[in-house]
């Protein structure tokens, strides 16, 4: 009897401490399985374009400095499916952490002007950076099954204009430029952030220059109007120039107006106010000789009439010459002009 009722008891404690221990060896067994479905990614995450001019008039859309890349390593244990549809393995994804800017495929950087494309070479060349902020995108890695997955991604980088005016001397600092992440195919899970893209040490410098000589008054020599025939000669040529004092890193484009006509777009200026000669108009021509035909007072590129006067680093003084052209029967009298001057940095 004591035998019997031992050996129940035995039997009992038995049975609790196997099921206990089934218990905690199946907890134990499923709780790393799941977690440890997850690719690691690693590599350079930090991009940096250093100290970059932008000309104060370079068109909207416009590339600013180098291009800049980097690449991440990407690994991902195998991970096939095992409930239908059996769907097999990864896709790695990036988020987006920045607004579109006016410019198409380009992110806003936070300093006004300033956008970044970005490009994912590796896989189509996509460009990254006409997604939306929160919205994910996959890149389409290579789907695993019975085996891992070992490979890179290239990402390229370039500073764009995105508005007609950029904000001098300032710094783009972008903390995270989007992130990368793995997705779990069969399990539907989506990792935290694996990377972190962000920019760092890069300040932008809008370049312009100083005009020296605001007004410039210029007298042509008293001539005969015998001097003036026929019709199209030109007399009295007298030099004068525009002073510049100019930083470096841009083209230095001018376009001469007329105060008198502003819609005028020939080379010759309409006699201003005061004018008594009749039969006569004055022509200013630039350091090649050309007569200059005149265009609206706007400094966007491509204004109408408007030419290149130098690169800013070499360019001191727009030199020109200043002369009276016949354009009829020439009267006597007095002869005055009035035109403006109008720079633009590309």
């Amino acid at each position: 009897m004591k035998m019997s009722l031992s050996y129940g008891a035995l039997r009992r404690c038995f049975g609790v401490l196997m099921l206990v221990a089934a218990g905690c060896a199946g907890l134990i067994a499923s709780m790393p399985a799941h977690a440890a479905l997850q690719c690691t990614i690693s590599g350079s995450a930090a991009i940096s374009f250093g100290t970059l001019t932008v000309p104060r008039d370079t068109p909207v859309g416009t590339a600013i400095g180098p291009v800049q890349s980097s690449t991440v390593s990407v690994n991902c244990p195998s991970n096939p499916g095992t409930v239908p549809p059996y769907n097999n393995g990864w896709y790695i994804q990036y988020y987006p952490q920045l607004t579109s800017s006016p410019v198409a495929g380009v992110w806003n950087t936070g300093i006004a002007g300033i956008g970044i494309k970005v490009v994912d070479v590796t896989y189509g060349n996509t460009t990254l950076s006409s997604l939306a902020v929160g919205k994910w995108g996959d890149f389409g890695a290579p789907i695993t099954n019975t085996t891992a997955f070992q490979g890179s991604f290239t990402f390229t980088y370039q500073l764009v204009k995105t508005a007609a005016q950029v904000t001098t001397g300032g710094a783009v600092n972008i903390p995270q430029l989007f992130t990368l992440v793995s997705h779990n195919i069969p399990l539907n899970v989506t990792s935290p952030a694996l990377v972190t893209i962000s920019v760092n040490n890069t300040s932008i410098v809008a370049t312009t220059c100083t005009v020296t000589t605001p007004s410039v008054s210029v007298t042509l020599p008293t001539v005969n109007a015998s001097a003036l025939s026929p019709v199209g000669t030109t007399v009295g040529n007298t030099n004068l120039s525009i002073g510049l004092s100019c930083q470096a890193g841009a083209n230095v484009y001018v376009t001469l107006t007329d105060a008198t006509t502003p819609g005028n777009t020939t080379s010759n200026l309409t006699l201003a106010s005061g004018s008594t000669a009749t039969g006569v108009a004055l022509r200013v021509l630039n350091s090649g000789g050309t007569a200059v035909s005149y265009g609206p007072d706007s400094a966007v590129a491509g204004n109408p009439n408007q030419w290149l006067v130098g690169a800013s680093a070499s360019t001191t003084r727009i030199p020109l010459t200043a002369q009276y052209i016949s354009t009829g029967t020439v009267g006597p009298g007095t002869v005055k002009g009035l035109a403006t001057f109008t720079m633009s940095y590309q």
